[in-house]
C-alpha cells in the first residue's frame, strides 16, 4: 500500500518523510481489519477433553537363573574344586579342563570361585547367576 504525501502528492518513504517536498508526516492510526460477521471466518475453538488412560502398573524385568543349584556346585567346589568338578557343573567344560590340569589355577581360582558362589556371583556357561 502505497502512502501519498498531504502537500505535493509524491510518494513518502517509511521514515514517514516526503521525498519530493521534505515534508513530515505524523504517524497514523493503525487500521484494524473489518469484524467478521457470525458464521463466517474461522469457527470458534472447541473445548479439550482428556481421556484419563488406564494405570498399568510398572512391572520389574525378571533377571533369569540358571536351573543349576548353587548348593550343588559349592559341595563340588569344596570336594573337587581343585581338579574343575563345579566348573563342569556349571557347563564351563573350558575352564573346567583348565583347573583340572593346573590344579584350580594353582589354588587362587579356586578361591576366586568359592567367594564368588558364596556372594552368590557365580555364572553359569550362558551368563545366567547360579541361584538357589
Amino acid at each position: 500500500m502505497c502512502v501519498k504525501c498531504d502537500n505535493c502528492g509524491a510518494e513518502i518513504g517509511l521514515d514517514g518523510v516526503c521525498k519530493f517536498c521534505g515534508t513530515v508526516l505524523p504517524p497514523r492510526e493503525p487500521v484494524a481489519p473489518p469484524p467478521v460477521a457470525p458464521g463466517w471466518g474461522t469457527p470458534p475453538p472447541r473445548p479439550v477433553f482428556s481421556i484419563p488412560q488406564p494405570r498399568v502398573p510398572v512391572q520389574q524385568p525378571v533377571q533369569a537363573a540358571s536351573p543349576k543349584s548353587r548348593w550343588v556346585a559349592i559341595l563340588l567346589w569344596l570336594l573337587l574344586g581343585y581338579l574343575g568338578a563345579h566348573q563342569f557343573y556349571a557347563g564351563k567344560v573350558g575352564m573346567g579342563i583348565l583347573y583340572l590340569f593346573t590344579f584350580g589355577l594353582c589354588g587362587i581360582g579356586w578361591v576366586i570361585d568359592g567367594v564368588s558362589l558364596f556372594a552368590g556371583s557365580f555364572r553359569d556357561r550362558y551368563g545366567l547367576p547360579i541361584r538357589v
